[in-house]
């Protein structure tokens, strides 16, 4: 097959472009010819190693650095190229330059365009896939979905850990595992070995009011294991008030050894590295909507085969179907440091499970099966 991916989102270092490699590259395994659809005047900040053809209707539009009405305004435009950019993709279908088109980040606008198109009618099947579909949007995709019925060869893909549509009634959805996130130039090694001190990672944007990275470093020097574990804290402030309290904390932790910070951002390969440079990864995201969207950190750290220290609302059904570490409760500090320190102190016991389990999950996960779903 000759696969399209039709790429509308422009971001640096972020997530959409890394999904997309993924794709291409496991469409190349199975014997597939990849091209990537832009719109014009368009580029990546990636190179995919492939054909590039470009479709009709202005070029992609960026929101960085836009004010809040000025988004609004970006918003109103980037739909209305949306819609001229499929029209100019169903040209193409109807030429037969593809077999089948994929759009890798879908939105229930992405639907909304759809309709307003001549992509619904594509004579080749038409993909999209969606990243979760959580409450607030739930209503708003399903309206959406609902007027693809008739679509014949239009194809509605959600990647979820959970089955939200039972009592929906809309069978155009499919619900497909997502894939675990392997970085590409990174080299993994699926034998976990023991070393002290063990290096518990804790990445990611830093806001004031979010994450009380100041209550969980005391929570981990309370743990008593200072001697057996390094934290390692990435220090990425968002604001000028995020970068004042994280210099406060970077100061009043100076001294303690067995706290280590990496200051500001790291993109593409350095962030890999980073990742691959510690043991075990700390992930403390609260926000509810981890249990409708999957953590792209989350899947970084499974196909890296770390085990991993997570909350109950991140994707849990990882931690309820495999031992690959351990729940942790953010909202009793006195609570996280015992649960640090009974991970720590079994850790080593452990490695063996947590490297059968690791194994476990990136077979069941694996990018194989996903693209298989993916085009079914």
């Amino acid at each position: 097959m000759r696969v399209a991916i039709l790429e509308t989102v422009k971001t640096t270092g972020g997530f959409e472009q890394e999904f997309d490699r993924l794709i291409i590259r496991e469409l190349q395994k199975q014997g597939h010819d990849a091209i990537l659809y832009l719109p014009e005047n368009s580029n990546l900040p990636v190179d995919f190693g492939i054909p590039i053809d470009y479709v009709q209707g202005g070029e992609i539009i960026d929101y960085e650095g836009a004010s809040h009405l000025k988004k609004i305004w970006l918003s109103i435009q980037r739909e209305r190229r949306r819609i001229k950019w499929f029209n100019s993709a169903y040209e193409k279908a109807c030429r037969h330059e593809v077999d089948a088109i994929i759009l890798t980040t879908a939105t229930y606008r992405y639907l909304r365009s759809l309709h307003k198109s001549k992509l619904k009618n594509s004579p080749i099947p038409v993909i999209f896939i969606f990243l979760g579909v959580n409450p607030q949007e739930k209503l708003k995709f399903l309206e959406q979905a609902r007027k693809c019925q008739s679509y014949t060869n239009v194809k509605l893909k959600v990647t979820t850990l959970r089955d939200d549509f039972k009592d929906d009634n809309v069978p155009k959805i499919d619900l497909i595992k997502p894939p675990v996130l392997l970085p590409e130039g990174i080299k993994v090694n699926p034998v976990l070995s023991y070393r002290e001190p063990i290096r518990i990672g804790f990445f990611g944007h830093y806001r004031k009011g979010e994450k009380d990275v100041d209550g969980i470093i005391q929570a981990f020097l309370q743990c008593d294991m200072r001697d057996e574990a390094e934290f390692v804290i990435q220090a990425a402030p968002t604001s000028l008030e995020d970068r004042i309290d994280m210099d406060r904390i970077i100061q009043k932790y100076a001294q303690e050894s067995s706290v280590r910070f990496i200051k500001g951002k790291v993109l593409g390969k350095a962030w890999y590295d980073l990742l691959q440079s510690v043991d075990v990864m700390f992930l403390p995201y609260s926000n509810p909507r981890y249990l409708y969207n999957w953590s792209a950190v989350y899947f970084n750290a499974l196909a890296l085969y770390k085990p991993v220290l997570a909350t109950s609302v991140l994707n849990p059904e990882i931690l309820s179907n495999y031992r690959i570490g351990q729940e942790i409760d953010l909202n009793d500090l006195t609570h996280l440091s015992h649960q640090m320190h009974d991970f720590l102190w079994h850790y080593r016991e452990e490695l063996p499970v947590y490297e059968k389990e690791l194994q476990r999950v990136n077979e069941d996960f694996s990018t194989k099966l996903f693209l298989q779903n993916l085009l079914k």
